[in-house]
């Protein structure tokens, strides 16, 4: 029997993330992936902005520009035709957003997401990657999990590990041997996707869009999403839910469907591959059973009228990750890792919810055009921007669990109307504009591997307490802002320090605790010190118990 620290099911974005994770925090892992080959589909055609935020720290993003969208590809457009009347456009997707983050969302495929992540990977020693491997089983125990895996030629060959990450998708072999539920709405409806190539720049090249919305008018429905903004395509259209599948289409039903939907013949173009899949609504009980951990679509599956399914999942692995990596190294207690269900739980749940919202707004959308009802399409488009602006619903959650300490009280930030970036625990830290050493960063680069303190430029007492408890902490880095790093008057505004606050960063990037109100008027002396040191040992003992 092999082993590994942990297994990893799937080698999707999530799976892929989730083994570059554990890496960075010094923890070997072993992927395993039933499939052969990758999946020639793109599936989703969007990185939202907080997984760019991850995916530059990685060192991914100028690879992932240069396979994306243009910039300018920030909208929906509705017409009956590429070739046909257009009707309308929907607001511009999140325009300044730029002014929160260090990066932009990406209309970048899936399929060159994982590439990018593929190559990461492969050069990684802490990463093994078996595919053409498929898990059959599995068994826990109190020194582990023994996983029984098969390859496509029959091989069997049994792997310990002391943690499984199921990223085995929507259909999660994993979920299935655990008997893990799952809540809410399994089949809204079929849609039946074709990826093709093609030469439609005469009618697409001057209207760059996330996606063209076809068909209202005559009742077949189609839309045109550009993959790559030059020649590859995905048109997908909506089947209404039944007891089974739709039955596979065609390559002429698949035709048919394009030349209505461009409204031209095109002879030239080349059907790649069709797929047919299930739009549900769906977010498991428990995220946790033991030593066995779902995340991606094997923890939540909701409609891509929004981009969340894959951006979520990656961000499950982010919050996973780093408390995987606490439990092996033992700066921590097993019970932190209850805290994975309790905080991501809810933003499935939130994020579901949301894109089942969006379905609705484009199906209002359609009605309107069938019916010539110019005033309601107008107020219809205008309401998308709920849908396209998603800055709260991507930035604005707040993690609430016995991993959060303070900040459990009040209205739930998303549900606010618009993102107002805050220091408060449980929310992602926020981002600003730093110089340190000569380089501009922005303090999202200081989030990362380990604990963060920052402090007021007179909270010298707090980095004392971080040198006085090294080695009984885990990981805690200090920095003093405008003294080991310099930052403009938004600093201040966005982490409100004073001179001598602190605010405790998690290696995820999210606010675990922020000093009480008091001790900011206290002068640094010699009962400052031990108030911080008593302090910072108690809080990182609650943290990691």
């Amino acid at each position: 029997m092999s082993s590994t620290p942990v297994l990893i099911v799937g080698a999707g974005p999530v799976g892929l993330s989730a083994a570059l994770l554990l890496a960075r925090h010094d923890v070997a892992s072993t992927i395993v992936e039933r499939r052969a080959t990758r999946n020639r589909h793109p599936k989703a055609r969007g990185v939202r902005i907080r997984t760019m935020e991850l995916f530059r720290q990685w060192g991914l993003e100028p690879q992932l520009r240069t396979n994306a969208l243009p910039p300018e590809a920030r909208r929906f457009i509705y017409c009956d035709s590429l070739a046909g009347k257009e009707f309308g456009r929907s607001p511009a997707i999140d325009e300044d957003e730029d002014r929160y983050s260090p990066t932009t969302s990406c209309r970048v495929a899936q399929d060159s997401v994982e590439r990018a992540l593929l190559d990461q990977v492969a050069a990684n020693s802490l990463i093994r990657l078996c595919t053409g491997t498929e898990l059959m089983t599995l068994t826990q125990s109190d020194e582990g999990v023994d996983s029984l895996l098969v390859s496509a030629d029959g091989t069997q060959k049994a792997v310990h590990s002391e943690f499984v990450i199921a990223a085995d998708g929507v259909a999660s072999t994993t979920r299935r041997l655990l008997e893990i539920e799952m809540s809410g709405p399994a089949v809204l409806a079929y849609w039946q996707s074709i990826y093709w190539h093609g030469d439609i720049s005469q009618w697409a090249a001057s209207r760059p869009c996330i996606q063209f919305m076809t068909g209202a008018k005559t009742g077949d429905v189609a839309t045109v999403a550009s993959v790559d903004g030059r020649d590859r395509w995905v048109t997908m259209v909506t089947r209404k839910p039944s007891a089974a599948a739709p039955p596979p289409l065609t390559t002429a039903e698949a035709r048919d469907i394009l030349t209505r939907a461009v409204g031209s013949e095109l002879p030239d173009a080349e059907i790649i591959d069709v797929a047919t899949w299930r739009l549900s609504a769906q977010v498991a009980d428990t995220w946790q059973d033991n030593r066995v951990f779902l995340a991606g679509d094997a923890a939540h599956s909701f409609p891509p009228t929004g981009g969340f399914g894959m951006n979520t999942g990656v961000q499950d692995a982010h919050n996973l990750a780093w408390k995987l990596a606490s439990v092996l190294q033992g700066t921590a207690n097993r019970a932190l890792l209850s805290t994975y269900t309790d905080e991501r739980k809810p933003v499935a749940q939130a994020n579901a919810d949301w894109s089942v919202a969006n379905s609705g707004r484009f199906r209002d959308i359609a009605a309107a055009i069938a019916a010539d009802d110019q005033v309601r399409l107008d107020a219809l488009l205008l309401d998308q921007k709920e849908h396209v602006q998603a800055l709260n619903q991507d930035l604005g959650f707040q993690y609430r669990s016995a991993a959060v300490l303070g900040g459990h009280d009040g209205e739930d930030p998303q549900q606010q109307t618009e993102f107002i970036p805050e220091a408060e625990p449980g929310r992602r830290a926020p981002h600003v504009w730093i110089t340190k050493s000569g380089a501009t960063l922005s303090t999202l680069d200081l989030f990362d591997r380990d604990f963060v303190l920052l402090t007021g430029p007179e909270g010298a007492a707090w980095v004392r307490a971080v040198e006085k408890l090294a080695s009984s902490l885990p990981r805690v880095v200090a920095y003093r802002a405008q003294v080991d790093f310099q930052a403009a008057a938004d600093f201040e505004q966005a982490y409100e320090l004073g001179a001598h606050g602190a605010v405790l960063v998690r290696p995820d990037g999210h606010v675990a605790w922020r000093t009480g109100a008091g001790f900011d008027d206290r002068t640094v002396d010699e009962r400052s010190d031990t108030d911080a040191d008593e302090r910072l040992a108690g809080v990182m003992k609650e943290l990691t118990r």
